[in-house]
């Protein structure tokens, strides 16, 4: 307990998080950068690989999250997508970075206005570019040479959209249950978030953008999703084959929204992309038979 000034009264507990640090982890690190406008403050977190040493170089993934509904960051042990998954990545020797761009909520009006009628900006995008360059400019560990991002939902939304906007930066990218095209979304999302504007609707499409793909893609949607239907990953497939780009796509046919019940797949599927074209190794071969793998086998099969 503190007391106004945060001067500690009294320790009630106190965590022994030695034989988490004896496994390689370390926490994550909390910071700052300036966003693209050169003015705003933007905050984020950057997991470490595990067993990290400054004198090599690593891939880095943005994972993404646009909102304008929602946080990506939190500095604290998070019990989210975001937490479990980094987790992972960084076990799998990435450093993984999380940041929560102009329009995203949980700060002043005008920061979560940049959002409004603007969700082409994919929960600010051009911010964690600028954010990536400032962090690797003191970072020499960090190889911006190797960028990946993935996101589930309207991060998968994101995961295209930053590889359509930044091919310089974004490489690689696994999107999951995207919405590409808010023209064929439900009105609580495009119109709560875009307005009563087609036009608006339109510039967040990343079907109309398909031709500009450069780097590696992997979409992943549920064959039975009902909250983002696949067939916004399979017009963007079909546009992407159209512009004669080469992409993977994998539908889950029995899958929701959230693959529940086909994780063990979709994680494996998801990291062994990652790994394979931003580290340029082949993942090992394991064909587990269990419907559904726990958290801590799945790191333990990449450690």
């Amino acid at each position: 307990m503190r007391d106004l000034d945060g001067q500690v009264q009294v320790e009630l507990e106190r965590a022994d998080i030695e034989p988490l640090l004896a496994t390689g982890w370390t926490p994550p690190e909390r910071f700052r950068a300036t966003a693209a406008d050169g003015v705003t403050n933007v905050y984020g977190v950057l997991y470490r690989p595990h067993d990290f040493d400054p004198g090599r170089s690593y891939p880095v993934i943005d994972h993404l999250y646009p909102g304008p509904q929602s946080t990506r960051v939190s500095p604290a042990f998070d019990p989210g997508m975001l937490g479990r998954e980094a987790e992972v990545l960084a076990a799998l020797g990435f450093v993984v970075v999380a940041v929560d761009g102009r329009g995203t909520p949980g700060r002043d009006k005008a920061f979560h206005d940049a959002s409004y009628g603007n969700y082409a900006s994919a929960g600010g995008i051009a911010d964690h570019v600028a954010a990536l360059r400032q962090l690797a400019a003191t970072r020499p560990w960090m190889d911006l040479g190797r960028v990946g991002a993935t996101g589930h939902s309207g991060g998968g939304f994101a995961t295209v959209r930053a590889m359509l906007a930044c091919p310089e930066v974004y490489r690689v990218g696994v999107a999951e249950s995207g919405n590409h095209d808010n023209r064929l979304f439900h009105l609580q999302f495009a119109e709560a978030y875009d307005g009563l504007d087609p036009a608006a609707w339109a510039r967040s499409s990343n079907v109309d953008l398909a031709d500009r793909l450069e780097g590696k893609l992997l979409l992943i949607h549920g064959g039975v999703d009902d909250v983002v239907h696949v067939h916004h990953s399979m017009r963007l497939a079909e546009r992407l084959i159209t512009a004669d780009k080469d992409v993977e796509l994998l539908v889950v046919p029995g899958a929701e929204h959230f693959f529940v019940g086909y994780e063990h797949h979709v994680y494996r599927r998801k990291w062994d992309f990652l790994v394979r074209n931003l580290m340029g190794i082949e993942p090992p071969e394991h064909r587990l038979t269990p419907a559904v793998l726990s958290m801590d086998l799945i790191i333990s099969l990449f450690s």
